[in-house]
């Protein structure tokens, strides 16, 4: 059961927080500082071996990768909701406190800061990029907007798989 709330609850909370960035890049309140199919290329290159770009807009393009970003981005979200509910079951004073999604989608920041933006060649915390101001606060943005997806699935409907 634990299986299916991970697929659900990660696919929930991967689209919540693609609406709310979505919402806010119209206001351009952020900014979309990646196109889908730099990081479709990303991940294709990852499963082919090669991890890190010096600038991944100067890579080779590779087939379907707008299809391999969105494939990728659920799929981490999936895995991330999968931790989230294994912490909170090895560690049950999680389960009763309602803030721990919400951190626990902020922290997921360092996946991006430390991994991504690095390896697209944008450096940690995309300190070679002019807009690195702009992209850590688009970054921090959307993995809020995660934990809040996260939280709105634990408030809702995790009752219904435990």
């Amino acid at each position: 059961m634990i299986i299916i709330e991970m697929i659900l609850m990660g696919i929930f909370a991967t689209y919540f927080m693609d609406l709310t960035v979505g919402f806010l890049v119209k206001r351009k309140l952020i900014h979309s500082f990646i196109e889908p199919e730099a990081v479709g290329r990303w991940f294709l290159y990852m499963l082919k071996g090669k991890f890190i770009h010096k600038d991944i807009n100067n890579t080779p393009a590779l087939n379907n990768e707008k299809l391999w970003c969105f494939v990728s981005h659920y799929l981490i979200g999936i895995i991330l909701a999968g931790i989230y509910l294994f912490l909170e079951l090895k560690e049950p004073t999680i389960r009763y406190q309602i803030w721990m999604p919400l951190i626990f989608g902020i922290a997921t920041i360092i996946l991006p800061w430390f991994w991504l933006l690095p390896s697209l060649g944008l450096g940690l915390l995309a300190s070679k990029s002019p807009n690195k101001l702009s992209i850590i606060k688009t970054n921090l943005v959307n993995h809020t907007s995660f934990g809040l997806g996260l939280l709105i699935w634990i408030v809702s409907f995790h009752r219904l798989f435990t």
